[in-house]
């Protein structure tokens, strides 16, 4: 074969092998893209976030609670309480972690209160109704010598990662665990139920029945007669075909949902029964104790609609220049607006959620939806928890960050009654009163440094050279420091630039030792050193050991010459 044949042949072949490379990592990259995706959609909540680690107040802090005007009954809880922290005077930690029980100890009031006795039950429930709020004012006192200051991004509240229950019973237990990872990373523990309401695809499933009818066994029956062959371990299955079917959706997450058909699926109430702005237009206000659909339905259809669906949109497209075609394409405004009055129930007695999917729903939904947290302002409207959600606060760690620093970012010594103060509140619009007994407790942290500063010790000879590396140490500012001496073999030290000894200050404090060479004879300011003597040598460049092999090399190589020298002599 010739040269150039070869070479062809060789290129031919790289080239298939470079194409056939390029289709198989184009056509694998695609495949990991799709599963991914497909990942993501299945396994992911949108509200995905970082369960944060739980601190613990540094010791020698004093943390002090007055529940004076805190009111709590059966019905509702409201009032304030306040927490003051106080950094003793004799504190000496460079580090401070605030991380109060508060909500434990209200828990513990709650329950106090209600039930006549204080038991370890470490969760807010049935006193705590949509709506509700509990402002809670943190003052700080200095007592110490030392500066702290906010660590920025340091403010954390999230759920509790550790509940203790009582309200465990033998009316289900939870399957499949893993199934149903909540948002912050945990899965659904089988301790932990809240109510299971008789929504409108239960409704459908059962008619004309009630929230204590719906237990495991009912529904297992109901699903097994219309094709859910599994039963009870259909629930979530049903749940996406009759949501999905009904507002003309394709999802595979309960969480996907819209939040007000998520209220829809955990509440009873069906949102084409309720008032909104659409239905008041026509004259149509519905009652919100109980769906009344054939009042509506024959309201309509004496004005030419066949649906309330049809209607509903057609109202909403109108008002906001909107061409959608399903409710969930609607725009945010009319969403609100039509799932607005979701939030009440019949009040009759409930059968416990055993279905890990509702359950880590519920539980995603209200710490992302229902519980917020606010800085400062004493009224919130719903709109708020948007925002400041429980959730919001894990997923942006700067939350909060503005209003410390303006309030509380610098604690000076001996400075009293910095104040923080904020509001836990459950949006009413946002969740049902289906809540009651939904069992949930927050925690709460932040940390403060203490300020600090530098003292560099630098050694130097009377011409500017370097004796030996700086020594830098920084400690807080307050805080005694001192600077030692350096011993270097034929230099005596002659001046001091700046204290020896001192405090820390919020900058740097250089403190400069000069030295000078000593000589044969005695000039002035030259002199000889007494005392101990410690063998450092100026920085020159080249070390000790450098130095001697350099002086062994030299030896060797002049006695060589000389060696050869005298041969040729001889």
């Amino acid at each position: 074969m010739s040269k150039k044949k070869l070479f062809f042949s060789i290129f031919l072949l790289v080239l298939s092998v470079c194409f056939i490379t390029d289709v198989h990592a184009e056509e694998l990259n695609s495949q990991m893209q799709n599963t991914l995706t497909a990942t993501v959609d299945d396994t992911t909540s949108r509200w995905e976030a970082i369960q944060p680690e739980r601190k613990v107040t540094s010791e020698g802090l004093i943390i002090d609670y007055n529940f004076d005007n805190l009111s709590v009954n059966p019905w509702w809880i409201e009032g304030s309480v306040t927490v003051t922290i106080t950094i003793p005077e004799n504190y000496e930690l460079d580090t401070i972690v605030i991380a109060p029980n508060v909500f434990e100890d209200i828990a513990h009031a709650v329950y106090e209160a209600v039930y006549g006795d204080d038991t370890d039950n470490f969760h807010l429930n049935n006193a705590f109704e949509p709506g509700d709020k509990i402002t809670v004012n943190f003052v700080i006192n200095n007592l110490s010598k030392y500066t702290y200051n906010y660590d920025e991004t340091s403010f954390e509240i999230f759920p509790t990662e550790d509940i203790v229950y009582d309200k465990l019973t033998d009316e289900g237990t939870i399957t499949n665990e893993d199934d149903a990872p909540l948002f912050n990373g945990n899965t659904v523990n089988e301790n932990y139920h809240f109510y299971r309401p008789y929504n409108t695809a239960l409704r459908a499933l059962i008619p004309n029945s009630s929230n204590i009818e719906m237990t495991d066994e009912a529904i297992d029956i109901a699903l097994k007669q219309n094709g859910y062959l599994n039963g009870i371990n259909d629930y979530t299955e049903y749940l996406l075909d009759f949501y999905n079917a009904k507002y003309h959706t394709n999802y595979t997450r309960l969480d996907q949902f819209p939040d007000g058909i998520i209220r829809e699926i955990l509440g009873e109430k069906d949102p084409f029964f309720l008032p909104n702005s659409a239905y008041k237009a026509i004259g149509i206000v519905p009652s919100t104790s109980k769906i009344e659909t054939d009042y509506v339905l024959n309201k309509l259809a004496s004005l030419g609609y066949s649906s309330p669906e049809e209607y509903i949109l057609e109202y909403y497209n109108n008002l906001y220049g909107t061409n959608a075609t399903r409710i969930v394409d609607l725009p945010d405004e009319a969403l609100d607006d039509f799932f607005s009055t979701q939030g009440t129930e019949d009040g009759s007695p409930y059968n416990l959620e055993t279905n890990p999917d509702v359950i880590a729903l519920s539980y995603d939904y209200f710490y992302n939806k229902g519980l917020a947290w606010g800085f400062e302002e004493d009224e919130y409207s719903h709109n708020d928890s948007e925002d400041l959600a429980i959730g919001e606060y894990m997923r942006d760690e700067t939350k909060g960050d503005d209003y410390i620093i303006n309030n509380a970012g610098t604690l000076n010594p001996n400075t009293s009654d910095y104040t923080l103060s904020g509001t836990l509140y459950t949006s009413g619009p946002y969740i049902m009163d289906a809540y009651l007994d939904y069992e949930f407790n927050v925690n709460l942290q932040f940390t403060y440094s203490a300020l600090k500063g530098t003292v560099i010790a630098k050694y130097v000879d009377i011409y500017g050279n370097v004796l030996a590396d700086d020594v830098i140490t920084k400690d807080m500012v307050g805080k005694d420091y001192q600077t030692f001496e350096k011993y270097f073999d034929n230099y005596v030290l002659v001046t001091i630039d700046g204290k020896e000894t001192g405090t820390y200050i919020d900058g740097e404090i250089v403190v400069t030792y000069v030295y000078a060479p000593i000589t044969t004879d005695d000039e002035p300011g030259i002199g000889s050193t007494t005392g101990p003597i410690e063998i450092i040598p100026p920085k020159t460049g080249i070390e000790p050991q450098s130095q001697n092999i350099y002086f062994a090399l030299f030896l060797v190589l002049s006695g060589l010459g000389l060696f050869k020298y005298v041969s040729n002599k001889e």
